[in-house]
């Protein structure tokens, strides 16, 4: 256990614990969900509350699922774990997305120059030429989770696929765009 994790014990083995209220697990954990989501974002950027409140929001949704196989603190950590590392991947994207369509600036007064807007206009070809490339079920996922936003659950949902499919999905999705916009980039300057 860690020294700052609350304290919460292990059912009996082969016992099924009563699920606890929302109100009693956000009251009794919310330090230590705070905790975890300030040390797993670090500076990225983020605003460690509005991850804090992602993170309780996913707990609100699936509390009734959890079966109290493990100890609360350690279903409570997987979540942040996901939810941190979602937001992670999803300013990643963000900032190759703005820096691919040019939309960064380079400095706080100056648009970028010519040769910047140029390159940038590159990259956002070789991008919509890569996106567009994605096999369709991958490029859904990364369309409705980078840009519209959506969670892998209301994915999954709204797909009628298994969770674990949708984080499959984006996992490929990803890497093959990176694949394919690095190639096109390659091919343009030859």
């Amino acid at each position: 256990m860690t020294p700052n994790a609350p304290r919460d014990a292990a059912p009996p083995e082969g016992a099924r614990a009563a699920a606890p209220s929302f109100a009693d697990v956000y009251e009794q954990h919310f330090d230590y969900v705070h905790r975890l989501v300030v040390r797993l974002a670090l500076s990225s950027g983020s605003d460690h509350e509005d991850l804090v409140q992602e993170v309780f929001a996913v707990v609100h949704a699936r509390l009734h699922a959890f079966e109290g196989r493990a100890l609360l603190t350690t279903w409570l950590f997987q979540i942040a774990y996901r939810v941190v590392g979602a937001h992670i991947r999803k300013e990643r994207v963000r900032r190759f997305a703005l820096r691919a369509f040019a939309l960064e600036r380079h400095d706080d007064h100056q648009p970028p120059s010519a040769p910047g807007r140029i390159d940038g206009g590159r990259r956002a070809r070789a991008l919509a030429q890569a996106l567009d490339a994605l096999p369709m079920k991958k490029r859904s996922a990364l369309v409705l989770f980078e840009i519209e936003g959506w969670s892998c659950a209301e994915i999954a949902e709204k797909m009628g696929i298994p969770v674990d499919t949708v984080y499959t999905r984006l996992h490929h999705a990803r890497a093959e765009l990176a694949r394919r916009v690095a190639r096109a980039l390659k091919e343009e300057t030859r």
